[in-house]
């Protein structure tokens, strides 16, 4: 039987990096996530410049060990760094997604990612929420998070379907 359809979760709200950084920190940092096939997936406090696609001019690459200070320090605003607000936003919609997706897809070619779990909301325009994770020793990595609209989804679906394994096909 497929997974119900449902509304998004809340999104989140945040005045500053310094206060978008703690809720990312207090959502997964220290956190068990476990898909339903049982694997791990561990977050670490640098994919959270990718999950929000962080930039500072044209910056994009950064170690926790020189950024966090500087984030935590951002207290108002946002100062020199950009983020993606909407990926900002739904981070609070991750744990649903690795939880409990709809689907879970090893990707044909491997570019930036292993596999990708989907998760349809009922909402209009970008109704699917894609999770990419590449594969480690014993667990998976998240690499970022994205909306899709329906005319892409194809494009997630290239491969070899992990989970669940049965399909139902319309008469």
């Amino acid at each position: 039987m497929p997974a119900a359809v449902t509304a998004p979760p809340e999104v989140l709200n945040f005045k500053s990096l310094a206060e978008l950084y703690e809720l990312y920190a207090s959502l997964f940092i220290g956190k068990e996530f476990r898909c339903p096939r049982n694997m791990a997936i561990v977050f670490e406090p640098h994919h959270f410049f990718h999950l929000v696609k962080l930039s500072k001019g044209n910056q994009t690459e950064f170690s926790s060990e020189a950024e966090e200070p500087l984030m935590k320090a951002t207290t108002e605003g946002f100062g020199m760094y950009a983020i993606n607000e909407r990926r900002a936003r739904t981070l609070s919609w991750i744990p649903e997604i690795l939880c409990k997706p709809h689907e879970i897809w090893e990707y044909e070619r491997k570019k930036t990612a292993d596999e990708v779990f989907i998760r349809e909301y009922d909402k209009p325009g970008s109704p699917f929420r894609v999770m990419l994770l590449s594969r480690g020793d014993r667990h998976l990595i998240p690499v970022t998070c994205m909306t899709v609209r329906r005319t892409g989804i194809k494009e997630h679906r290239r491969g070899k379907r992990l989970w669940p394994k049965e399909q139902s096909h319309p008469g």
